[in-house]
């Protein structure tokens, strides 16, 4: 009968066993199996990095027109260095006219408002786009001209008139007009504000 007890207690005990080892065997299944899609996933973040880092931007890229079908010769000084290309004279992709940035000096004015209110008035900072050094030289020379155009028309706006990007952009075209009907070697391209507060 002891013996018999026994029997039963190994047949009991073997099925255990058996289930832990299978456990175990699965554990270390799944093990490997993960750290397969680990090292996976991180190979495949490494190589879109380094294809990424190969890829060129805009900025890499360089025209280089050795004449041939089609095409016209790159142009050269007398010392055989590249020249760049003005727009309109080779058409090429990349090619464009240079321009200037000037930045004038900050603008207090006081805006238009309607008697018994409390004054108001914006500071800004304007900057010009222009198409060459002569035309920001010839700004220099009307600046006191230049800065009386954009204050009269700061003087003739309404704060509610600058709130809006509307109202804002709509002003830089006045601005752009105004100094352009007095240019000579070149005309704005564009007015921009670097800063701009109304206050009061």
């Amino acid at each position: 009968m002891a013996a018999a007890e026994k029997k039963e207690e190994k047949s009991e005990s073997t099925p255990g066993a058996a289930t832990g080892g299978g456990g175990g065997k699965l554990s270390m299944i799944l093990g490997v199996v993960q750290l397969l899609l680990t090292i996976g996933i991180g190979a495949v973040v490494f190589l879109q990095f380094q294809k990424s880092k190969h890829q060129e931007s805009v900025a890499d890229l360089q025209i280089e027109d050795h004449g041939g079908a089609g095409g016209e010769a790159a142009a050269v000084d007398a010392h055989g260095n590249p020249v760049k290309a003005e727009a309109g004279k080779t058409g090429g992709l990349f090619s464009k006219k240079s321009s200037v940035v000037a930045t004038l000096e900050q603008f207090t004015v006081n805006l238009a408002t309607s008697p018994g209110m409390a004054p108001k008035f914006a500071r800004v900072v304007i900057a010009l786009d222009l198409p060459s050094d002569d035309t920001q030289q010839e700004v220099n020379q009307k600046m006191a001209q230049a800065r009386n155009s954009i204050i009269d028309l700061f003087n003739s706006k309404r704060p509610a008139d600058l709130q809006s990007g509307e109202g804002r952009n709509f002003l830089k075209e006045e601005i752009k007009n105004a100094l352009n009907s007095f240019l000579v070697s070149g005309k704005v391209k564009a007015v921009f504000f670097s800063n701009f507060a109304i206050s009061g």
